[in-house]
């Protein structure tokens, strides 16, 4: 008699028979656990199902952006549908990655494991580094420092040929786009200002790596100086407030940026913009204008840092605690909060660190933010455009659809303050564009 005959043995039949219906049963489950938390969980204002549907919904917008800066009104018809195209197929890529990354598993599961790697490992995730007594970093910050000049060729061969079927060829060279862009606001009788913004590493190094404690003088990528040089060659002013917050950290001792959040701390900021107050004083010709008679008001705002929330650590977590700092808001003389105004000679166009004081939606309060600081150091109205990410073109692009819409945001504006983080530098898109030539004064 075989004793591996099934029907001899109807023991260990039975058996493999059982152990084959519970591997059945866990790959089932295995199968419709994910989509039943997604489907059983609870749905609120910040589900991920609804964060994932609004990246859907504005395919539309993405279009239009793309159509309105890679293809003109007299681009042909093929042209813009390959244009079209690419942002149909952008969108709908990150509207997977939404989904992948807000799914309500990866929610459970990620933040306790990401606790294991950044409070016992010291490790971070692939958007933050951990560095030295409780500092973050953010990834694309460091790399600006450590990667090699962003004007190598190699370098600007190697981001040409990022180019997907859903993503258009970036323009890496700043150089082309900042010139045009001086040039179009010269015309205009417009001077620009440019000020690439530091950015932590550049002037804390000594909180991400033993080494740098001594460092008197900022770090910067391989290509900026040469960057620098060429803008100033093609007449283009620029205010570099790496050499100010350095100059500040080694006088005062004090810290110039969050350590827990990409930023510039509020008295950093004020340090620049007198700075760059006095800066335009030397070099814009600008009328003298009564004072305004601003009011200010000190207040303390406490919040989690950027890069404290992109570790995705669990709620409440203490390892990276929020911090407090102290902001001034500028007030108007009634002690209404500063707006902006389109009556002002002063235009700043600007990113998140414009926006860090101002925007009460980052929580770091309000009505003290870069432009507020400005407008009170220059003692005069100052206008402003801002958006928190896209630096390299997002508020030039925000600027030509104003002019393009008969909103000219540049009637009477004798000089741009062009604020965007330097390590837009290295990962921007430098698109050239023109301003609608209908608005020429």
């Amino acid at each position: 008699m075989d004793p591996h005959d099934d029907r001899s043995n109807p023991v260990l039949s039975r058996r493999e028979a059982a152990v084959a219906r519970v591997i059945v049963v866990v790959f089932l489950a295995c199968i419709g656990i994910v989509p039943a938390l997604e489907w059983i969980g609870p749905r609120g204002s910040d589900d991920a199902g609804e964060s994932a549907w609004s990246l859907l919904t504005g395919i539309g917008a993405r279009v239009r952006e793309r159509l309105a800066v890679d293809a003109g009104p007299q681009t042909d018809v093929a042209r813009r549908v390959v244009v079209a195209n690419r942002a149909v197929l952008e969108g709908l890529k990150a509207f997977e990655d939404g989904l992948e990354d807000q799914a309500r598993i990866g929610r459970l599961l990620r933040p306790p494991a990401q606790a294991v790697l950044s409070g016992g490992l010291g490790a971070g995730n692939e958007r933050v580094y951990v560095g030295r007594d409780g500092w973050l970093f953010y990834r694309p910050e460091v790399e600006y420092l450590t990667g090699r000049g962003f004007l190598e060729p190699a370098v600007l061969a190697r981001r040409m040929a990022t180019a997907s079927e859903w993503t258009a060829a970036p323009q890496p060279d700043p150089r082309p786009a900042i010139i045009r862009f001086a040039r179009q606001l010269e015309a205009r009788g417009i001077t620009l200002v440019v000020m690439p913004t530091p950015l932590k590493p550049m002037i804390h190094p000594e909180q991400l790596a033993r080494g740098y404690e001594a460092a008197s003088s900022p770090l910067q990528n391989p290509s900026f100086s040469a960057l620098a040089d060429d803008l100033r060659r093609s007449g283009v002013l620029v205010f570099d407030a790496a050499d100010v917050l350095a100059r500040a950290r080694r006088e005062t001792g004090q810290p110039q940026f969050l350590a827990t959040d990409t930023h510039w701390r509020p008295e950093a900021m004020a340090i620049v913009t007198d700075a760059l107050a006095g800066f335009l004083r030397a070099r814009v010709p600008m009328p003298e204008l009564p004072d305004p008679g601003y009011l200010t008001d000190a207040r303390e705002v406490t919040n989690v840092g950027d890069t404290a929330v992109m570790l995705d650590l669990p709620s409440g977590q203490r390892l990276f605690p929020p911090e407090t700092v102290s902001i001034r808001r500028i007030l108007a003389p009634g002690g209404a909060a500063w707006r902006p105004s389109r009556e002002a000679d002063v235009l700043v166009l600007g990113d998140s660190f414009s926006n860090i004081y101002s925007l009460a939606s980052m929580g770091w309060g309000d009505s003290a933010g870069f432009a507020e600081q400005l407008s009170d150091a220059l003692g005069r109205p100052v206008d402003r455009i801002v958006q928190n990410s896209d630096g390299a073109y997002a508020t030039r692009l925000a600027l030509r659809r104003m002019l393009a819409t008969g909103e000219d945001r540049l009637a009477g504006t004798r000089v741009v303050i062009w604020q965007f983080a330097a390590r837009e530098l290295t990962i921007g898109d430098w698109r050239v564009f023109e301003l609608p030539e209908a608005t020429l004064r």
